[in-house]
């Protein structure tokens, strides 16, 4: 039997809280079956008042369906970007109602060269930063990303904390406003070392995601290459609005 504890919050809210971090953490996967109504009362030691109060609560949040006389199951669970209008990861997962979290895997200074000295528009001499993160929602890994940061714009910026939006950092510290991007959006699978940090398999589909973002001045910020899982994320295309 789990018990909940907390003496200062109702009993149906704990059990809320219980089931909605065992659904987002992955402990429920999509299409499980949740307790029944009789089981949950057992299981927490609850009223069948708190279970019917925490089963409605969690059915407006979109986390499950009920099937009349079949059951109660966990709805599939993506996360939705619109490719209409820029927006950082940060804001993405707060929308979505998870909490968004970082890995910062390896910030370098390099000089530019390839292709990110074209698309980033440098000059000779000019230097990037290099940052890779991994991203996560409620403590979910969903996107690998890698950018090349045009640091001309934002000398310094390999001194801030880097677990959070970049698109913040850029407004709030150097005054920077992003207007738009230049993107392409293919399907992919992970290689070993992809899976392994998104804790997916091989065979899980991934969005890969590339292009420039730019600022309300069309400075050329930065360049990205961005891996999101296929069973967390969908992209909404919007077309003559």
């Amino acid at each position: 039997m789990k018990e909940l504890q907390d003496i200062y919050k109702p009993k149906y809210l704990q059990l809320v809280d219980a089931i909605r971090s065992d659904i987002l953490t992955g402990k429920y996967k999509e299409g499980d079956r949740l307790l029944s109504e009789n089981e949950l009362k057992e299981e927490y030691d609850v009223s069948s008042t708190t279970v019917r109060k925490c089963i409605d609560i969690l059915r407006n949040e979109g986390l499950i369906n009920r099937i009349q006389g079949v059951g109660t199951f966990i709805k599939a669970r993506h996360v939705e970007r619109s490719l209409k209008k820029v927006l950082s990861f940060t804001q993405n997962m707060e929308q979505a109602g998870l909490s968004p979290s970082t890995d910062v895997l390896e910030k370098k200074i390099i000089n530019g060269y390839g292709k990110y000295s074209e698309r980033l528009e440098l000059e000779e001499g000019d230097s990037i930063l290099r940052l890779k993160r991994l991203r996560y929602g409620s403590g979910i890994p969903i996107m690998l990303e890698t950018r090349y940061i045009n640091i001309k714009y934002c000398r310094d910026i390999i001194k801030k904390d880097l677990t959070g939006s970049l698109y913040k950092i850029y407004e709030e510290d150097y005054g920077i406003k992003l207007l738009g991007a230049k993107q392409r959006l293919r399907i992919v699978f992970p290689s070993d070392a992809e899976a392994e940090k998104l804790h997916c398999g091989r065979s899980t589909p991934a969005y890969l995601v590339t292009g420039v973002t730019y600022s309300d001045k069309m400075w050329a910020m930065e360049y990205e290459e961005s891996l999101y899982r296929g069973d967390e994320y969908e992209f909404r295309v919007e077309v003559g609005f």
